[in-house]
């Protein structure tokens, strides 16, 4: 009888031995690529060729090559990413932040300031653009800044610009999270009206600061309240949680 046992357990062993080495000669590693016909090919070593004069590609494991344009999502050392724009290059791939039933991706984009000193506006984690002053150009050309532009999944589906109106349709089945979407319309009016408000006064105040420039009077106290009333949405914003991550955060949290 023990004899019995112990052949079986050695079976046993050999058997799971066996099916974890099929597995990993199967796998091959834990990046891969995977292909618009569902094939999905993995590698211990991904990377991104672009060579010079020729086409980029995918390198796996120093061996396999794969087109840019054949590749839908792809998964290395610095993360998991989707295809976002039918094109060759490796921005075409937007990087995973959040993975879920809604599941956000991002993508890093230049821009170059204009030449002339401007307001930018923004609301939470995933505005668009930001606050921050403008800045005087070299040349015409401005000078760069990078910033992350948002996309979201739904339930592993093609990737879409993260916006309050394309939101609005994705989560509509979920109550919380069309509260939480009024929340950020209402929010983004009200800030909206404010940075307008803040704008005049900031105008009033120069328009004042320069009719009594002659007399020598002291800075203009529009001046004040316009910079104050410009700030105030953004102090609001760093103690209060973002409405379109907190509407997103909702649905994936729903166990349906």
């Amino acid at each position: 009888m023990m004899i019995k046992k112990l052949f079986l357990l050695l079976i046993i062993g050999w058997a799971t031995i066996g099916l974890s080495w099929a597995q990993g000669v199967s796998t091959g590693g834990s990046y891969f690529v995977e292909l618009y016909n569902g094939e999905r090919i993995y590698a211990r070593k991904l990377q991104f060729k672009s060579p010079v004069f020729k086409q980029n590609f995918f390198l796996l494991d120093d061996s396999l090559r794969y087109a840019p344009e054949t590749v839908k999502y792809f998964q290395n050392q610095e993360g998991y990413f989707a295809r976002v724009n039918a094109g060759r290059r490796f921005s075409d791939f937007a990087q995973r932040e959040q993975a879920g039933r809604i599941s956000t991706y991002f993508v890093y984009r230049m821009d170059y300031n204009s030449f002339s000193p401007g307001i930018g506006i923004g609301m939470g984690r995933y505005g668009m653009g930001g606050y921050g002053m403008g800045g005087y150009g070299m040349g015409g050309y401005g000078y760069p800044s990078q910033r992350r532009v948002y996309y979201f999944s739904k339930e592993q589906g093609p990737l879409e610009p993260l916006t309050y109106k394309n939101l609005r349709v994705a989560l509509s089945d979920n109550p919380g999270s069309m509260e939480s979407l009024q929340d950020y319309k209402r929010g983004q009016n009200i800030q909206t009206g404010m940075y307008i408000a803040g704008a005049g006064f900031i105008i009033a105040g120069m328009q004042q600061q320069f009719r009594g420039t002659s007399s020598g009077s002291s800075i203009s106290p529009l001046l004040l309240v316009g910079a104050g009333i410009t700030l105030l949405p953004q102090i609001i914003k760093l103690v209060k949680k973002d409405k379109l991550s907190e509407a997103i955060d909702l649905y994936n949290y729903d166990p349906r």
